[in-house]
């Protein structure tokens, strides 16, 4: 017995309606797969970005204190030099070239005239306070 037109409509209808149901439910996590991934991909940025932020600190830190130990290693060039030791004799006894030697003394030199610079400055400041304050005003009328 054949089947009627309608009935042959309605499970053709059916059969759309399921290869579309299963359209959409893929369709569906693909989109929630690719929501997923957007995600991760946001949060490995920040997690690179908060890894470059405290890279810079650290760097700058250690920056800071390497500075530090290089004015502390001027000071001891210093220190001999002011013994009277020879720029060649402080090279070999802190196993050093003639040229580093002289060049942390520049540097151990240079860190002092920016200090005494920087008293200088200090002191001028106060006399020349003192010498506005007591300088008469003119008032133009």
């Amino acid at each position: 017995m054949a089947q009627r037109k309608s009935a042959t409509k309605t499970e053709a209808r059916e059969r759309a309606r399921r290869a579309a149901a299963e359209s959409m439910a893929r369709e569906q996590r693909l989109l929630e797969l690719g929501e997923e991934f957007f995600v991760a991909q946001g949060e490995a940025e920040q997690i690179i970005e908060t890894a470059e932020q405290r890279i810079a600190e650290i760097r700058a830190k250690a920056e800071q204190e390497a500075a530090r130990t290089k004015e502390a290693q001027s000071r001891v060039v210093a220190g001999m030099k002011g013994e009277r030791v020879t720029v060649p004799e402080i090279a070999q006894r802190l196993e050093l070239s003639v040229a580093e030697v002289r060049a942390l003394l520049r540097e151990g030199t240079a860190g002092k005239s920016h200090v005494a610079e920087d008293s200088t400055i200090e002191e001028s400041a106060p006399a020349q306070e003192s010498e506005n304050a007591s300088a008469p005003e003119t008032v133009n009328a």
